[in-house]
């Protein structure tokens, strides 16, 4: 009788201990599923990689229509394409369209070329008229406006594309056909670092 009862007593105190023990066998997961595989580690970097960009692209293109709303800013180049459409890389901080206010200025510069402005180059000024702005359905916005100045009469049409600051701006003279455009980032001109050469063209 003792004997049993014995038996009882240690099983009693037993058998809590393994069934909770086996409890937790049963509850935890194992580690591999657990952790994410290196292929599925890259694929959330991307991931958040990608959103990042969204975002940072998001707020330059918010940032460039409000530039275009308050007639200040800047269409830095980094790359210009002639009439028969051949592209030429360039330096953006050197070569741009700047709407500052009443003063639209465009500059070419390119190195190694002798140049009015003293950058290989030439810079105009002009006054700015008849500024129109339309977006699509897409979210593109087209900005126009005609600049008037001794070197320069022109039509100058700027393409925003959507959720993004990068955009392109064509210039039409009204005395020939040489169009050329702009191509690059349209920012504010507080952010935009170009060096303007004190050589205008008048």
């Amino acid at each position: 009788m003792k004997r049993v009862l014995f038996l009882l007593l240690v099983s009693a105190f037993m058998l809590p201990g393994y069934n909770s023990k086996a409890q937790s066998q049963d509850t935890q997961t194992p580690t591999h599923y657990q952790e994410l595989t290196k292929k599925q580690q890259r694929q959330v970097k991307r991931d958040m990689r990608k959103k990042a960009q969204e975002q940072a692209d998001q707020e330059a293109f918010n940032a460039a229509v409000e530039a275009l709303k308050n007639q200040d800013w800047v269409l830095m180049a980094t790359t210009l394409y002639g009439p028969n459409g051949a592209a030429i890389p360039v330096s953006d901080n050197t070569n741009f369209i700047q709407f500052k206010g009443n003063t639209v200025y465009v500059q070419l510069a390119f190195s190694g070329i002798a140049g009015p402005n003293g950058l290989g180059g030439i810079t105009v000024q002009g006054s700015p008229s008849q500024i129109t702005s339309n977006t699509d359905k897409q979210g593109n916005i087209t900005y126009s406006f005609y600049v008037n100045g001794i070197a320069l009469t022109a039509q100058v049409v700027v393409n925003l594309s959507a959720n993004s600051n990068y955009a392109n701006a064509t210039v039409y003279p009204m005395m020939n056909s040489n169009n050329l455009t702009f191509s690059g980032t349209l920012v504010p001109t507080s952010q935009s670092g170009i060096f303007r050469s004190g050589f205008i063209s008048y």
